[in-house]
């Protein structure tokens, strides 16, 4: 008798529910983990147009530079009221996810799953990008205070408050002024505070359109905690360097600094099965040709009609802060690859091994490849990473198994630790 195999089945597409399924994926993934959205003020404009301009009366205002000291009753120079101009434009912002034939034929549910969280990670990229790079876009820079190892973030955020509130910025919830700071300098504000003899509180839940985050209280700012790449990379970042944001609402209505445009009508996300056969194939000689015999796919998605722009930069003071501590970096040869560092300059490797039964210590042999030519052969030391590129470190444990990890440095590593630890 004739025993059913159903590996057998192959399945030719997805389907309309697939698809569906995919964007309830992409848009909850999106409003649960998007940061800048929460502190931006949402307008919108009428399509068939790009680009939009409206004109406002400014209120006096005064630069970062006339500030030189931190007096707190020095009157502001008088200046006349000022018109300015604030240019708002959409755009259309798509990427996608390619599958081939065989992925549909023989993994086709972890295909659908990983053009889902492929295309998720995309659009919250994209939406961090388009929606929180104005926060660095800003003229009132904190450059004349731009803080170094040896500065005091509580001392900048002093400046900054003054800054503020002499530019007629309201405070962001009626008490505190708001600022943006990383996971890094959130260590480095907590020792500061310890350092006064005081302690930072715990993190004080806030609503902003139906979504909570956390927010420290202290002096003159609430601290709002983001990962997000914008905040250690930027332009003319030095090594080392974070960006802090301080920000308040504007004084004139009490709206977000930032605008976000979107496009009156239907607007959003939209998801789009191109099918097998829609995309080219590279042949043997080179050339790019139709993909006639259907071997590759995308599932594509497009954000329709977004924009943001700064609509009042008095309200932004942004400058950079000397955090180079990353935490988090013992990891397990067997488990982590792909590890990504968002520090911008050269780094270092440091590698050690040990036997797990009394702490001897081995000599590994140690082959680190950059873009799959060997850099460096050695034992335990320190060697150093340079910016950029991919790097495979393989580590040899004399006798004992080998144990592998890959580095994508994605701008660089300031430290990188592998501890190896041998079982016999």
């Amino acid at each position: 008798m004739a025993v059913a195999n159903d590996n057998a089945v192959k399945y030719a597409e997805l389907t309309d529910e697939h698809i569906a399924d995919v964007k309830v994926g992409i848009e909850k993934f999106v409003k649960s983990n998007e940061y800048w959205d929460r502190f931006v003020h949402h307008s919108t404009v009428p399509r068939g147009h790009k680009e939009f301009t409206s004109r406002r009366l400014i209120a006096p205002k005064v630069r970062p530079e006339e500030i030189k000291k931190r007096l707190e009753f020095v009157a502001p120079r008088p200046t006349k009221i000022a018109v300015m101009t604030v240019t708002k434009t959409v755009d259309n912002y798509g990427d996608k996810a390619i599958y081939s034939r065989e992925d549909l034929q023989y993994h086709f549910d972890n295909t659908v799953a990983n053009i889902r969280a492929t295309l998720q990670e995309i659009a919250v990229q994209k939406l961090d990008f388009i929606k929180g790079a104005p926060f660095f876009k800003s003229k009132a820079t904190l450059a004349a205070v731009q803080v170094s190892s040896a500065d005091n973030l509580l001392a900048t955020a002093e400046k900054a408050a003054i800054i503020l509130r002499k530019n007629k910025a309201n405070r962001w919830d009626g008490t505190h002024f708001l600022a943006h700071i990383t996971p890094e300098v959130l260590n480095i504000l907590r020792a500061e505070i310890s350092a006064k003899g005081d302690r930072l509180s715990e993190p004080v839940k806030k609503e902003l359109d139906g979504r909570t985050y956390d927010v420290y209280n202290y002096g003159d700012f609430s601290y709002s905690v983001t990962v997000s790449d914008l905040m250690y990379s930027g332009n003319g970042l030095a090594a080392g360097k974070q960006w802090v944001v301080f920000m308040g609402k504007r004084g004139i209505d009490g709206q977000s600094p930032i605008d976000v445009a979107k496009l009156q009508g239907e607007s959003g996300i939209a998801v789009y099965d191109n099918g097998l056969g829609s995309g080219v194939l590279l042949d043997e000689d080179g050339n790019y040709t139709s993909d006639d015999n259907k071997q590759q796919g995308s599932v594509a998605i497009n954000m329709d009609g977004l924009g943001a722009c700064v609509s009042d930069d008095l309200c932004i003071l942004d400058c950079q802060f000397t955090a180079t501590e990353i935490e988090g970096t013992q990891i397990d040869l067997d488990k982590r690859s792909g590890y990504k560092s968002n520090s911008p300059a050269n780094g270092t490797l440091k590698v050690s091994a040990i036997k797990a039964a009394d702490g001897t210590a081995l000599s590994p042999t140690i082959t680190v490849k950059k873009d799959g030519v060997t850099s460096v052969t050695a034992s335990n030391g320190i060697y150093t990473l340079a910016v950029g590129g991919k790097y495979v470190v393989e580590a040899t444990l004399n006798g004992y198994a080998n144990a592998k990890v890959t580095i994508i440095a994605k701008a660089g590593l300031t430290e990188l630790v592998l501890s190896m630890v041998a079982s016999a």
